[in-house]
Order: structure tokens, then sequence, then C-alpha cells
């Protein structure tokens, strides 16, 4: 009878320890399934937020990107002005200085003062110049982009200066005020004569072209 009871109270207390366990078991699956599914929260959100800066980060950089083509969009308002003639006057727009200008006259001669032409002739532009800017303005800086083209040579020459011919002209020119003065050529003979301003400077100023013929010029 006491070894009846004796086995009675082992088999109760075994199958309250065998309940403990998995009580405790169930417990710590379930805790465990919630750290997984709050880091799993936690990773999304982090997802979900890089996502959100990086989307706006792009949509300020497209902004800033626009707006900076719309800005130099705006920077250069003057129209190319081609085709124009002796006595015409153009706006020329650039990105440091703004001015009006007038080809007043055109000489052709072979020789300047005592020096012969080296390509044929020399082509002598006297020109007027009006600062519309805010800024002080030479003549050589005006013209830092101006070719003579012809012909034959589509690329143009560069203009210079002969000590008693045709001088510097490096004078300030202030805002508001006009000056004349003369550009140097040396080409060779032409049936026409091109003056460029700002050819192939697309973006940064406009195009200003004057045509003459050897007939037209004094």
């Amino acid at each position: 009878m006491k070894r009846l009871m004796l086995s009675i109270i082992l088999v109760l207390a075994l199958g309250f320890l065998l309940v403990a366990c998995n009580d405790e078991g169930e417990q710590q699956d379930a805790n465990s399934n919630n750290e997984e599914s709050l880091d799993n929260e936690d990773k999304s959100e982090g997802t979900n937020e890089n996502e959100t800066d990086s989307e706006q980060q792009e949509e300020d950089n497209g902004d800033s990107t626009n707006a900076e083509d719309n800005s130099n969009e705006e920077e250069i308002s003057a129209e190319d002005q081609l085709g124009l003639e002796i006595g015409d006057t153009a706006v020329i727009e650039n990105n440091f200085t703004e001015f009006e200008m007038t080809l007043d006259a055109v000489e052709l001669t072979q020789e300047a003062g005592e020096t012969p032409s080296e390509q044929g002739n020399y082509v002598i532009v006297d020109l007027t110049v009006t600062n519309l800017s805010d800024e002080p303005l030479t003549g050589g800086d005006a013209f830092s982009s101006t070719r003579l083209e012809t012909k034959e040579n589509t690329s143009g020459f560069t203009w210079f200066y002969i000590e008693g011919v045709v001088e510097a002209w490096d004078s300030e020119i202030a805002p508001g005020d006009t000056q004349s003065g003369k550009l140097l050529y040396d080409v060779e003979q032409s049936e026409e004569y091109t003056l460029t301003i700002g050819k192939n400077l697309e973006g940064l100023t406009n195009q200003v072209t004057y045509t003459f013929t050897p007939e037209e010029a004094k």
C-alpha cells in the first residue's frame, strides 16, 4: 500500500514538472517571436525612413538642378544680331558685361604707317561703344572675342595695334559713358569681310556679325 501511494505521488510530481516545462518553453517561444517581430518592424521603419530621405534628397537635387538651369538660361537675354552693315548698332551681352556698339566705318589699306601688310591688306574698323553695365569697361575687354573673317578664312583673324596708327584701346569706359576706338586686322584681300563677336561661345554671349565689301569701305 505504501509503495502504491509513493508511485502515485511520483507520477503526479512528474506530471507537474512536464506541464511547467512546456509552459516555460511556450513562453520563451512567444517572447522570441515578439522580439523578432519588433526587430523586423524597426528594420522596416528604418528602410522606409531611408527611402523617404533618399526620395526627398533626389527631389531637392532635381529642384536645385532645375533652378540652376533656369538661372543659366536667364543669364544671356540679348538676341543674336547677324548680317548687320556699316552704321548699324548692336547690343552685346556676355557673362561679365553688357554694351552697345556701332560699326562707324571701315578702312582698307596695304600699309599701316610704314608697315606693309603681311597677309594682303589691313582692315581698320572704327567702333563706338556705350557701356550698359554697372562696371567700368575697356575696348580690349569688350572685343576680346572679336574676329574678322574672309571668304577664304572662316576661322577669323584677331586684332592688334600698331603704335602711331591704331593705339591700344585700354582706357576705361565708365557705366553709361560712350567712347570710340579702332581695331586693326591684317588679312588677305577678299570680296567680302565679316566682323564677328561671340562666335562659338553659345551660352556665354550673344552673337553679332557685320558683313561688308571693299566697295563699302572708305
